[in-house]
């Protein structure tokens, strides 16, 4: 028997997620605890909210996701906030045995699926902003898709790609490394903003599976990325 799947939106304060899953499970008492444990740690060691990596903390979970991969993109911890928030989620719905669970914090993604699905693309004023979207094949050991932007959100860049998107097994490192590569995203046109990223992003090969970089009309990838598909209509 086919599993229905739940939808819902869930904000606290300044985590905004949606949640698509085969489980109705209750995740708003894990972002909580989430979220205090970051706090209690800036409120211990202020300058866990700086640029700069920091030593990797084994536990709590959340802290540990974060700092390890601020250490991998040679920035600070809450560069992979919202990734490693949903990181946790997925993890935690993973224990309850999900088949399909897809976590949006913000632009950045964890997810568990055992079937292939499409993500719609949203890149600011970009000619590809919800006109393509990504064949994501079956991740049943879940993955992590995050972007960053330097003309969307308000999430803080120092590049200007309308989307700088990172494909790896962990949403953590993904959204530290959308950070640490769109940064680089700077240049006098579109084509110079979008190399320039993406010389960046090959001191991180090892670490993902592939990136893509939009400005504007021109879009590029490095490694290994889902099929880009169009979409009829806008999401």
């Amino acid at each position: 028997m086919k599993k229905s799947i739940h939808e819902k939106e869930i904000s606290i304060e300044s985590t905004h997620i949606m949640l698509k899953s085969d489980l109705n499970t209750d995740i708003e008492k894990i972002i909580k605890i989430q979220r205090q444990i970051i706090t209690d740690q800036i409120n211990k060691n202020p300058s866990f909210t700086g640029y700069n990596a920091t030593e990797i903390i084994t536990q709590p979970r959340i802290l540990e996701l974060m700092t390890k991969a601020g250490k991998i993109a040679e920035i600070g911890p809450m560069s992979s906030v919202a990734g490693s928030i949903s990181q946790v989620c997925l993890e935690h719905m993973m224990t309850k045995d999900t088949k399909f669970t897809i976590i949006e914090n913000g632009g950045d993604i964890a997810l568990k699926t055992e079937k292939n699905i499409v993500l719609g693309v949203y890149a600011g004023n970009s000619i590809f902003s919800n006109q393509i979207g990504l064949k994501v094949k079956a991740k049943k050991n879940g993955y992590g898709i995050c972007t960053s932007s330097g003309t969307v959100g308000p999430s803080k860049s120092f590049g200007k790609t309308d989307a700088t998107i990172v494909f790896s097994k962990s949403a953590s490192i993904s959204d530290s490394l959308a950070t640490r590569i769109g940064n680089y995203g700077i240049g006098n046109d579109d084509d110079e903003i979008v190399q320039n990223a993406l010389e960046k992003a090959e001191d991180y090969t090892e670490y993902f599976d592939g990136v893509i970089v939009i400005k504007g009309e021109q879009l590029a990838k490095i490694g290994h990325i889902p099929k880009i598909v169009g979409i009829k209509e806008k999401i």
